[in-house]
């Protein structure tokens, strides 16, 4: 009996050695597999990227990864922008309208006033200097251009104000005049 059980006690060992061998390979096999579709998904995307190159101008050499890469953190960062732009409180209208229909005349207004101001004072330096003599016909010509100058501020002054206006009404109405 002893000898059926050391047979017996080898036939289980040498099956528990046929099983694990054959889950090794079993296993070996799987990675093998793996290893094969990996290997194939490697040459696609080669194909593809050669594919993209060739494409591409002759002189470029372009690594699509990469460009991918950079592409979708332009894309991040751009949306991010945006996200906070929406966030501010802005009208993009308004601000064309002010560009457009205020800066230009504020501008006007402030280079014809200043134009204004300084014959103003040259009048006044010309009337007071003992150096050069008075010449009241010049002098005064050049009063009446300065009294006509503010007439044309204060037009435009006008029509600056109705244009302001639109911006401070409840509807925000900005309509280009």
């Amino acid at each position: 009996m002893s000898n059926d059980a050391e047979n017996t006690k080898d036939n289980n060992i040498s099956k528990g050695d046929n099983s694990n061998e054959k889950s090794r390979e079993e296993r070996i096999n799987t990675i093998i597999n793996e290893l094969k579709d990996l290997i194939n998904d490697i040459r696609n995307s080669t194909q593809i990227n050669d594919a993209v190159v060739q494409s591409q101008a002759p002189n470029d050499t372009v690594d699509v990864n990469t460009t991918i890469v950079q592409t979708a953190q332009a894309l991040a960062a751009i949306n991010s922008i945006k996200t906070e732009l929406c966030r501010l409180p802005l009208d993009f209208c308004e601000k064309e309208y002010i560009d457009n229909c205020v800066t230009p005349l504020e501008t006007t207004m402030e280079f014809i006033a200043t134009t204004s101001f300084e014959l103003a004072t040259s009048v006044s330096i010309l009337t007071t200097s003992p150096i050069v003599p008075r010449k009241k016909g010049e002098l005064k010509d050049t009063i009446h251009t300065i009294y006509s100058m503010n007439d044309e501020v204060e037009d435009i002054y006008k029509v600056l104000k109705k244009r302001l206006k639109k911006l401070t009404q409840g509807d925000n109405c900005c309509k280009f005049l």
